[in-house]
């Protein structure tokens, strides 16, 4: 069975009540340091970018099936979310996933197990 993804479309309120609208555009990844995974989404007309740390996501699908194309999308997309959510500035400081993040994020989408 093929996993659907739930964040490529979404939209997502903000501290002072806005709505953002986000889709997710394109991947690919970063040539240096740990070469992370980068998601490329669109909020509200401009681009915003989410990392995962390829380090991080090694160490947590280590013992675990690897994960699809489609649910790294979703970690990505419910990161993005929740930064959104959060009034955070759409900056790599807060929208890279490293260990902590990443098992959070993949716990609440059912990917931890």
């Amino acid at each position: 069975m093929q996993y659907e993804p739930l964040y490529e479309r979404f939209e997502a309120g903000g501290t002072e009540g806005q709505r953002h609208s986000v889709e997710f555009v394109k991947s690919g990844f970063l040539t240096v340091g740990d070469r992370p995974e980068l998601f490329f989404f669109r909020v509200d007309g401009e681009e915003a970018i989410v990392g995962i740390s390829s380090d991080s996501l090694n160490r947590f699908q280590s013992g675990r099936k690897h994960l699809s194309r489609e649910e790294k999308i979703d970690l990505a997309g419910l990161w993005l979310k929740r930064q959104l959510e959060a009034g955070a500035a759409l900056d790599s400081a807060h929208l890279f996933l490293r260990d902590s993040e990443l098992g959070l994020v993949a716990a609440e989408l059912g990917f931890a197990k």
